[in-house]
């Protein structure tokens, strides 16, 4: 069996299904997109390994009971590089909602890694980070 390239448009498209998916706090939903020893790097720490990024996002979903309107989405997505196995994007992300009756919108950039194992992409490793305060 022959392997291509991955596509932009097959990386484009994942980010968004991964999107979509993580939306529902759900992370069976998730689990099987994300590869068993990825890293995950956000602003609280690294998280390494799919039960360690499982408890941190959940710990997420969880600390957020008093949102509402919730929306978090992907904008901006530029993929890298592609060859047979791999595959970077990079994009800014968006978490949009109100709490405590305030309206918040939060700005950041993201990065990943892709890794394709069995015909099938996994995020390998992700980095979240908010953007720089300009003075």
């Amino acid at each position: 069996m022959t392997q291509n390239v991955i596509s932009t448009e097959e990386v484009v498209q994942f980010l968004h299904r991964f999107e979509d998916l993580a939306g529902q706090e759900d992370f069976d939903r998730i689990e099987d997109l994300i590869h068993e020893d990825a890293f995950f790097r956000f602003n609280d720490g690294d998280f390494i390994g799919r039960a360690a990024i499982r408890a941190a996002f959940e710990k997420t979903w969880k600390s957020g009971p008093g949102i509402r309107k919730e929306r978090f989405y992907l904008s901006d997505v530029k993929v890298l590089s592609t060859d047979l196995a791999t595959a970077t994007a990079t994009y800014t992300y968006h978490w949009e909602g109100v709490m405590q009756e305030q309206p918040f919108r939060i700005q950041g950039r993201g990065t990943r890694v892709l890794l394709r194992r069995g015909g099938r992409l996994q995020i390998l490793h992700e980095h979240l980070s908010r953007f720089p305060k300009v003075p």
